[in-house]
């Protein structure tokens, strides 16, 4: 429930720039853990918050009774109603918002929005009011881990390449691992938005969520243990494959036991989320609440990059054409070297620039792909029996 100002009873709002609660009314400041709030049980499992539902996509989003939700901070949809009121479940940690709503914008914009591929109409959404503050659920565990593997690889022998196997094995033990407590987010939009780090984290205090909004762990133990797993072997496959001198790396097989010790830690971490629509397509982009790492990618102009891609194809070809046109009239060895010289150098350069190019253009379909997933659409949806 809502923390009011001692001096004049207005609302409490946590201010990641000064880790303060500050009220809105008279602007007096305060520690969280010096406000107390009368309607909070001591020592309680559980803590109570506010939910409300989004209608067009079936979202549920918990808050603080200081954030009145006006739209759904995952599909963008203003149809957005209060459902009821909840207990939840305590955390045992808290990580609190260290970017501000405001440099959380310019990150985006540095990011994407100078870039002029991307469409004016999508520059004009970037808002303080289309952004949003989240804390997402995670557990930190501790876990005994052996695997392994066997993977292959091309190997060159004299003019010829043939496909070898190498095995690797070993055990090791992971400590403070974090896993994404949410069984419908996407463990790769999660993994991508690490690190948190878990040396600023405080014991869980509720008035660190006034004015954000927050989601709940939905996984069971077996649930933990499985994304675990999956995230030591991703871990320990990515460190084997290093040792590995050869080409085409795969992974051919697998085996992998993990061990959870001791109890895992329910913990906070916190994430802004700028979610719009273009051309009836959703976008989501996360920020790190603590670093400001950005995640996620924007929809792109496809008329702009086809010109300015096909202006700068047109000037190569011109140029290179002009250079061969110089080779075969001019009979002066020195301009002869000279247009062999500029010739080679803009077809090494425009090979090395298509390259680079597709690369980029596999990278940003991989982002674009996760931004418009429907899972982030579903993050906070609790699913009702």
């Amino acid at each position: 429930m809502a923390v009011l100002c001692s001096n004049c009873s207005g609302k409490l709002i946590f201010n990641p720039a000064s880790q303060k609660l500050e009220c809105v009314s008279c602007g007096s400041k305060f520690y969280p853990e010096d406000v107390e709030d009368s309607s909070t049980t001591l020592h309680s499992k559980y803590y109570s918050t506010c939910v409300y539902t989004c209608s067009h996509c079936g979202a549920e989003v918990v808050t603080s009774d200081t954030e009145a939700s006006t739209f759904c901070v995952y599909c963008g949809n203003p149809a957005i109603v209060f459902s009821r009121m909840s207990e939840e479940y305590r955390p045992d940690g808290i990580i609190p918002f260290k970017i501000t709503k405001e440099q959380a914008i310019s990150f985006i914009n540095a990011r994407f929005l100078r870039n002029p591929f991307v469409p004016a109409e999508v520059k004009a959404k970037l808002t303080p009011d289309d952004i949003r503050g989240i804390y997402i659920p995670y557990w930190v565990v501790n876990a005994d881990y052996t695997e392994a593997d066997i993977f292959s690889g091309d190997v060159k022998r004299g003019k010829n390449s043939a496909k070898v196997f190498f095995s690797r094995a070993g055990d090791t033990e992971f400590q403070n691992l974090p896993i994404d407590g949410s069984r419908l987010l996407s463990d790769d939009i999660s993994f991508r938005l690490e690190p948190f780090y878990l040396e600023e984290a405080k014991a869980f205090d509720e008035d660190y969520l006034n004015g954000f909004y927050s989601n709940i762990s939905d996984l069971t133990y077996i649930d933990l243990k499985n994304s675990a797993a999956d995230r030591c072997h991703r871990l320990f496959t990515e460190d084997a494959m290093k040792t590995i001198r050869a080409k085409n790396v795969k992974l051919e097989d697998s085996i992998r036991w993990i061990d959870i010790h001791d109890d895992p830690i329910y913990m906070l971490m916190p994430v802004w989320f700028f979610t719009f629509r273009y051309k009836d397509k959703p976008y989501t982009i996360l920020v790190n609440g603590q670093l400001g790492k950005v995640v996620g990618t924007m929809p792109w102009n496809k008329k702009s990059i086809v010109g300015i891609g096909g202006g700068v194809c047109f000037a190569v070809l011109l140029l290179t054409g002009l250079c061969f046109a110089g080779l075969l009239t001019q009979r002066l060895g020195g301009l002869r070297s000279m247009y062999s010289y500029v010739a080679s150098i803009t077809m090494a350069v425009s090979v090395t620039l298509f390259a680079t190019g597709l690369a980029g253009l596999r990278k940003i379909r991989r982002n674009l792909r996760l931004t418009q997933s429907e899972d982030m659409f579903k993050f906070v949806k609790r699913r009702q029996e």
